[in-house]
């Protein structure tokens, strides 16, 4: 019951206070070893988060073997020179910490939670997993099988399945086009040495972002990192070949499943994170699919035609240009329906732009929710790195509201004609092709 008042307290005292008398976030300093280190001080709970993001992820998995990035994320607490997995796990279970270490697309993130009192022995926990992993043979095996097996159940989920099929033909022989943890094929085809070359090219402290939040001072993050990252090494990392996105060529691709409802993806090569319209396409989205119940999409096709389940859009901003996509559910026999029905709400979307309406909602909703992302010190060491690894600045928080509140109506309008491709449209269907109608057609 403490904590949630505690909480609440903080929710009222973000949300009272007006962003633009707000201070950054943090403090931000380059390391002697070429870390950059970001810290919020948070006093007040005895706990600091403490994140370490390496900016390599899936993206430089060499050719051939997917799935490197992450089999070495996932080895990374399955034993160090010090510790078993066993042993480790022990030792976490002591502190009352936690570790824990995840690969994406981009990136790859190491998480501790520890009570400040304990910082210093979680940190050299933290180094032992960094710096001195084993990546045991047999450790890989059994990873290996259920990086595997995961896969295997994941075909059971049409939605998964759709989108898997959309990104791999919508990005043909792109880093975006494969999945975090690489295909059957080519984790078979990794060994014990191909992961320890990755954790020893890309794991290094001029490819890392660290940052901490909670009840610690920059200055004795700084002397803990000192002591325990002393013989961390600097060194030069490859550049991750990119290659020139494609928008693909319309067209619907259909996989024939027994499902009891069709799932739909669609879309095109959307924006990257760095797009100077990358607001004004957040606002658009919003008022597109993004917003819920309060959408053009979920209006039409779901509260007016009662077509859909669930329809949403979405675009991920990268580094590179990400992917627009629209999903939805529905029954086999409303696929055409609800796809012509979606692809005629994008349409007017593009011609119509949005109402005024529309726009001071999206608006409103997009500023007055921002606040909740920074309410825990989990929240604010996440988004650290995030700022950091986006050049966006410590002072983001600050100027977030002022650059969505300027976004005009005509900005959004021009989003949608120039970020909104319904005639470039690539569909993907899963679904029971013989009652949606589908079978035997392109």
């Amino acid at each position: 019951m403490k904590n949630f008042f505690l909480t609440l307290s903080v929710l009222v005292t973000i949300c009272g206070t007006p962003f633009a008398h707000a201070a950054p976030l943090g403090t931000r300093m380059v390391l002697d070893n070429g870390a950059t280190l970001l810290v919020a001080e948070r006093p007040g709970v005895p706990m600091v988060i403490f994140t370490i993001m390496l900016k390599s992820g899936a993206a430089s998995d060499p050719t051939g073997k997917e799935g490197v990035a992450n089999l070495t994320a996932e080895l990374l607490t399955r034993g160090t020179q010090q510790y078993t997995a066993q042993a480790l796990a022990e030792e976490l279970d002591f502190l009352g910490a936690s570790l824990g270490v995840g690969a994406d697309l981009e990136s790859t993130t190491l998480t501790l939670t520890t009570l400040t009192k304990n910082l210093d022995a979680a940190l050299s926990l933290l180094t032992a997993v960094m710096m001195t992993p084993t990546f045991p043979e047999e450790e890989l095996g059994k990873k290996r099988t259920e990086v595997l097996g995961g896969l295997k159940s994941q075909e059971e989920d049409p939605g998964w399945v759709a989108q898997r099929a959309f990104l791999e033909k919508l990005y043909p022989g792109h880093p975006y086009g494969r999945l975090v943890e690489g295909q059957p094929t080519s984790i078979a085809k990794v060994t014990r040495a191909d992961v320890v070359r990755f954790h020893q090219t890309y794991y290094r402290p001029n490819n890392a972002i660290i940052a901490a939040a909670g009840d610690i001072t920059q200055a004795r993050i700084a002397e803990l990192l000192q002591t325990h990252f002393t013989k961390w090494r600097s060194a030069d990392i490859p550049a991750t070949a990119w290659p020139e996105e494609q928008q693909p060529k319309p067209e619907r691709l259909t996989l024939d499943k027994k499902v009891a409802q069709a799932n739909v993806v669609l879309g095109h090569v959307g924006i990257t994170r760095a797009n100077p319209d990358y607001y004004a396409v957040q606002v658009m989205n919003y008022i597109l699919g993004a917003g819920g119940f309060g959408s053009r999409l979920m209006d039409k096709i779901r509260e007016e035609l009662g077509l859909v389940y669930h329809v949403g859009s979405s675009f991920s901003a990268r580094k590179h240009a990400g992917p627009f996509t629209v999903s939805l559910q529905t029954k086999n026999a409303s696929t055409t329906q609800a796809l012509e029905e979606t692809m005629q709400v994008i349409r007017r979307f593009t011609e119509e732009g949005p109402t005024d309406k529309e726009l001071e909602a999206a608006k409103s909703y997009l500023i007055n929710s921002f606040p909740l992302r920074l309410v825990s010190n989990r929240d604010v060491a996440s988004l650290l790195p995030v700022l950091e690894f986006h050049e966006l600045g410590l002072d983001y928080p600050d100027r977030y509201p002022t650059i969505i509140g300027g976004i005009t109506r005509e900005q959004v309008h021009a989003a949608a004609k120039s970020y909104l491709h319904p005639e470039q449209m690539l569909q993907v269907v899963v679904a029971d092709l013989a009652q949606a109608g589908l079978a035997n057609k392109p």
